[in-house]
């Protein structure tokens, strides 16, 4: 690890050097200068704002992965989409790579990567969904830069409604590319969160409320101040709208802004004849959260 902080360079590729060179640091920096594995280091501090999202499927397994570099240019290099899309590809088969950013045996291989793209890069997220009485598909844009993948369930006749369910979760998944929810629910909100919300919206409020007070005083006119139970109507109503806009389930459609994601939903639950349900979604966007 001394080694590894040192050069940047891959475990495996600083045991073998260290091996090399009987235990000694400095000799073992030497032999991976010479290389030309020691030149990551000097670029680990360099932020990684750009890079690319892949997916994958094979069967009932679906795999979506996130990589980040340094500039956009990187990120549309051949070998750099190349190492995404079989990584994405393998994580379907070995349970090991089921969470890349975690494993080192993918790491090593992405440093080999950034090796020849002369960028800092990291495997910043993945995840792999298995449909295992559900339904499941993803999106990615044609920018490779924002994806998302969706599972949906069924308490009828799988097989027979699988088209369609696979339809809705790949219509899903564009939805939250395009809107980016951070939650399925509202259910799923932390409690501080809301809180943290209602504390924001009860101060903006109540600034508006002085304000038009205030307004009203300068120009001479009375002013009538909100009763109280308005105020927390207006409260709810701004802490709902969040909940709106935060909510996958709750979000107004990209194609009928008149219509919830929750409403599509039930609509294909009354057409195929059971309960439709989003079970859960990742979306991943390139700079984003």
């Amino acid at each position: 690890m001394t080694l590894r902080s040192q050069t940047g360079a891959g475990i495996m590729d600083c045991k073998g050097a260290l091996n090399e060179a009987g235990g000694d640091i400095t000799k073992a920096v030497e032999i991976l200068r010479k290389k030309g594995l020691a030149g990551l280091a000097k670029r680990a501090g360099r932020a990684m704002k750009e890079g690319l999202v892949a997916a994958k499927n094979a069967g009932a397994a679906y795999s979506l992965l996130e990589i980040n570099c340094e500039t956009d240019f990187v990120a549309k290099n051949p070998d750099v989409l190349s190492f995404a899309a079989q990584l994405a590809g393998e994580m379907l088969a070995d349970a090991s790579l089921a969470d890349p950013a975690a494993s080192d045996k993918a790491k090593e291989r992405m440093q080999a990567v950034a090796m020849k793209t002369g960028e800092n890069m990291a495997i910043r997220r993945g995840v792999v969904y298995h449909a295992a009485g559900s339904a499941v598909n993803y999106y990615v844009h044609s920018d490779n830069r924002k994806g998302a993948i969706v599972e949906i369930g069924f308490d009828g006749d799988l097989a027979k409604a699988k088209a369609d369910l696979e339809a809705l979760a790949k219509e899903l998944a564009m939805q939250a590319v395009a809107m980016n929810p951070r939650y399925l629910r509202r259910e799923e909100v932390p409690a501080d969160v809301v809180a943290k919300e209602r504390e924001i919206y009860r101060a903006k409020t109540e600034k508006d409320e002085a304000e038009a007070q205030a307004k009203a005083a300068a120009a001479g006119r009375p002013y009538k101040a909100k009763p109280a139970e308005a105020m927390e109507k207006m409260l709810e109503g701004r802490v709902n709208k969040y909940f709106q806009e935060s909510c996958l389930i709750e979000q107004a459609t990209i194609r009928d802004s008149k219509k919830t994601v929750s409403q599509l939903v039930k609509e294909l639950g009354a057409k195929l004849g059971g309960n439709v349900t989003v079970k859960r979604f990742h979306c991943f966007i390139v700079g984003v959260e």
